[in-house]
Parts: structure tokens; C-alpha cells; sequence
């Protein structure tokens, strides 16, 4: 089983917005990819993190658990390259 930071993103990004269509422009990717994506990454761990039937759309209960851990885990990882971004900028 493979989970993506970019499914990561998208998961947080249709949960701040609470649409898939905004979170597909936030993320500058087409809504249909979004969805696959989220819908993918749903199927891997057998949940369901948005309830699609409610506008705007509902966190499941599942869902604000995996969401949370998806921004620890995109927050880690911005951390652990921030070093690496100041070295790049810094020799440009």
C-alpha cells in the first residue's frame, strides 16, 4: 500500500475548503485528479474521509482523525526540507 504526500495535500486542501473544486485550484490540479486521488487513498485504507452527499461537503469522523495526521505528517516534511530550501535560495 502506497499513500502520497500529494493525496496527503489534497485531503487537507478539500478540508479547508470543503469543496473539491476549490481544493483542485488551490492545489493547481483538475478536480477530477483530486477526487481519484482522495477516492484512491480512501480505498487503500478501506475509510471514508468526506461524506460527498452533504454541501459543502462533511468530515467523517475517520476523516478528522486522518486528516490530522496528514497535516502532522506535510507539516514534518516542510520542516525537514526548510534547511534544504535556504541552502538552494541562498546559492542562487
Amino acid at each position: 500500500m502506497v499513500v502520497t504526500l500529494r493525496q496527503m495535500q489534497y485531503i487537507c486542501a478539500v478540508a479547508e475548503t470543503q469543496s473539491f473544486s476549490k481544493a483542485a485550484e488551490l492545489c493547481f490540479a483538475d478536480q477530477s485528479t483530486v477526487s481519484q486521488q482522495i477516492k484512491q487513498f480512501e480505498e487503500k485504507l478501506n475509510i471514508k474521509i468526506f461524506n460527498r452527499e452533504t454541501i459543502p461537503l462533511k468530515v467523517t469522523a475517520e476523516g478528522e482523525e486522518i486528516i490530522n495526521k496528514c497535516k502532522s505528517i506535510l507539516t514534518g516534511v516542510e520542516e525537514l526540507i526548510k534547511p534544504i530550501k535556504k541552502d538552494i535560495y541562498r546559492f542562487q
